[in-house]
């Protein structure tokens, strides 16, 4: 997942009309999922795997790789560790996987 300007954060915000304190956070925690996975993993192995969407302290990734999601299922637990330390607060509560194309 690249980098999302701050621009679209909250057009999308406005569009959604949800608070822009919630996309902030959503954005937070999307570029913490790639930072985490890419320092673990390595950016190669990294890239078959995207967050999708993140809700009361669940966040769901897909996997285009089946040796991915068995890694994620197997790293679930030191992932959700290294995004809250990232975080400074408690916010991943639940990885929820899933696969895309496969």
């Amino acid at each position: 997942m690249s980098f999302e300007p701050i621009k679209r954060v909250l057009q999308r915000s406005v569009q959604q009309n949800a608070p822009i304190s919630t996309e902030l956070q959503i954005a937070r925690v999307f570029d913490a999922w790639r930072t985490v996975l890419v320092a673990l993993w390595g950016p190669d192995r990294a890239a078959y795997v995207a967050p999708i969407s993140f809700r009361e302290g669940t966040l769901k990734v897909e996997s285009t790789s089946a040796a991915a999601l068995q890694q994620l299922t197997v790293d679930s637990q030191r992932i959700k560790n290294e995004m809250n330390r990232l975080l400074g607060a408690r916010i991943i509560i639940s990885l929820n996987t899933r696969a895309k194309g496969f």
